[in-house]
């Protein structure tokens, strides 16, 4: 029997993860940050395989570590600089009481916060601001509200999206993430928080985040969120995903694409000419994922589901993991459902999943980009080149 896929709630399908955004989505700023809160306990692993990855803390969660796990996880824009980010969790998290118990110190805790982040600077058309510490205090604390946590001060979580107020476009719902779906809330896809500015296929479109889920037949729910800033292209020329292959396999007839941008060549940043074409940053991008489970799964168990998510980004992307990406996957065992007597064959479905969930999810992140008013001198969408094949794989329960 095959996974049932769910695209729905995506990686909210798994209970107790809490996820919030912050950020600006407009004309001026295209950057942000998202949290992701697991419940207490889970088992956290990472896997990091791009050539220019710019990370925080993935080191305290590796195997053979202590097993405490992570408070949060942190997806942010704005590159190394982003990762400021990390301060204003913590200060939230440690606000709210969530933290390693520092010893011999009552009342005080020591949030565990890893992160990644991608490569989104100039993206708009103002001056260059990358996340900061109070959006990041801002995206966790709309995380801990979703949830229902202490602490957590629900006023943050008041616009999932994390979009700013838009300006210069004569149609606002094309200028700014959906706020009104049951998928939004808050927001698993779409142009929000850590994936406001992404671009995929050499700055050729948009990305954003994009998430599935899949029901196995053991009874353990896989689900991955996506934030989709590839250097790499999703399809050919003509309009042939590089992942048709598993979405025939689940048995969707998807209308076709009628083609994708041509891409140029990676340029060198410090290159002039190719500064002023603005195909310098074509060669700067990354792509940040979260694979979550509520299986029972141990730390080294826990590591080889973001290793093997790692397979979903190279199914999906092509090339993929370049020396200009700094892919990164994150995970996270929930632990409510054991595995049984016999533990391989489900930990062989539940690696399989996570990367057939990840590359399901970077194409409901290519989807789910909100396309924005020509004024705004961004790339196109997937739903603006393919309105066709966007509508119906939305439609998908």
């Amino acid at each position: 029997m095959i996974p049932t896929p769910i695209r729905g709630r995506g990686i909210l399908e798994i209970p107790g993860i809490g996820l919030g955004h912050a950020g600006d989505f407009t004309r001026q700023r295209l950057t942000g940050v998202t949290a992701v809160v697991p419940p207490p306990g889970s088992t956290v692993g990472v896997d990091v395989r791009g050539g220019g990855p710019a990370t925080h803390e993935t080191d305290v969660i590796a195997p053979g570590t202590h097993a405490y796990g992570a408070d949060a996880i942190v997806l942010t824009g704005g590159s190394a600089i982003g990762l400021r980010t990390v301060a204003g969790v913590s200060e939230a998290l440690a606000e709210a009481g969530r933290g390693f118990p520092a010893p011999r110190l009552p009342d005080t805790v020591i949030p565990l916060v890893p992160a990644a982040a991608l490569y989104d600077l100039g993206r708009g058309g103002g001056p260059v601001a990358p996340p900061t510490p109070s959006e990041g205090a801002a995206a966790v604390r709309a995380a801990l509200a979703a949830v229902g946590a202490v602490g957590a001060d629900p006023t943050d979580s008041a616009d999932p999206t994390g979009g700013g107020e838009t300006t210069d476009t004569a149609d606002p719902a094309a200028s700014k993430a959906p706020t009104d779906s049951a998928d939004c809330a808050p927001c698993v896809r779409g142009s929000v928080g850590g994936a406001i500015g992404a671009r995929i296929g050499f700055q050729t479109m948009r990305g954003g985040f994009g998430s599935f889920a899949l029901r196995l037949p053991s009874g353990h729910t896989v689900a991955a969120l996506v934030a989709l800033n590839a250097l790499g292209t999703i399809g050919t020329p003509d309009g042939t995903l590089w992942a048709s292959p598993l979405l025939r396999a689940f048995g969707w007839d998807l209308p076709p694409i009628p083609g994708l941008p041509v891409p140029q060549s990676a340029a060198d940043p410090e290159d002039a000419d190719a500064a002023e074409s603005g195909a310098s940053t074509s060669a700067t991008n990354t792509t940040l994922a979260i694979v979550a489970t509520d299986a029972v799964l141990d730390p080294a168990q826990t590591t080889r589901m973001a290793a093997s998510g790692h397979a979903g980004i190279a199914r999906a992307i092509l090339p993929s993991h370049t020396h200009f990406d700094g892919d990164t996957v994150f995970s996270i065992s929930t632990g409510t459902v054991p595995l049984a007597a016999e533990a391989k064959p489900d930990l062989v479905s539940i690696h399989a999943a996570a990367a057939d969930a990840i590359t399901l999810a970077m194409i409901d992140a290519a989807v789910s980009a909100v396309p924005v008013a020509p004024s705004w001198d961004q790339p196109p969408t997937l739903t603006d080149i393919a309105p066709a094949f966007a509508a119906a794989f939305t439609a998908i329960p």
